[in-house]
């Protein structure tokens, strides 16, 4: 009887500790995810943009064939092939980016007048009280944004906790052995 109570006691530490190598390296395989999941937000943003509109559409097009051949390892003639979709493609990208841009500035350019025309039918005290208005409007947008992000924050850490296991179980065991 005290043998196989040592053996079940040494059965629960050994399968208690296997569980908890397991939810360290769980821990570590979501720590790397979310470290990488901030990085790629980060170069998402304006950055990668901003890097991808400045360069001609053969810069953009070496790139993504030589990131494709690092992973690949193309042949020449794939290279090229390649290589002259994805001119193509940074070119056609490169001319809907700039339809996107007089597009937009066009619609900015007929707000501005649009509003301008709608100023002029309001008196000086009227358009300063608009103006403040809109000033707050905007603050307590900013303020509502903050605080949800505040808020989803707070969620995500409570999402986060580790959840105890108890470890009673194996000191009664262990107990009862002496």
């Amino acid at each position: 009887m005290k043998k196989i109570l040592t053996f079940a006691a040494l059965f629960a530490g050994l399968s208690f500790a296997a569980s908890a190598q397991q939810q360290d390296s769980v821990k570590k395989d979501r720590s790397e995810v979310r470290q990488e999941m901030k990085h790629r937000k980060h170069v998402r943003g304006g950055d990668r943009m901003g890097r991808m509109e400045n360069k001609t559409p053969e810069d953009i097009a070496k790139m993504k064939t030589d990131r494709l051949d690092k992973e690949l390892q193309l042949s020449q003639d794939q290279k090229k092939n390649i290589y002259a979709y994805h001119l193509d493609q940074a070119k056609k990208w490169k001319e809907k980016q700039e339809d996107r841009k007089a597009d937009r500035e066009a619609r900015k350019n007929e707000m501005k007048a649009e509003r301008e025309e709608f100023l002029k039918m309001l008196t000086p005290e009227q358009q300063e009280v608009l103006k403040n208005k809109m000033a707050e409007n905007r603050k307590e947008r900013f303020d509502r944004g903050d605080r949800n992000n505040k808020r989803q924050m707070k969620r995500r850490d409570l999402d986060r906790k580790p959840v105890e296991k108890p470890a009673e179980k194996t000191m009664n065991v262990e107990s009862s052995n002496g």
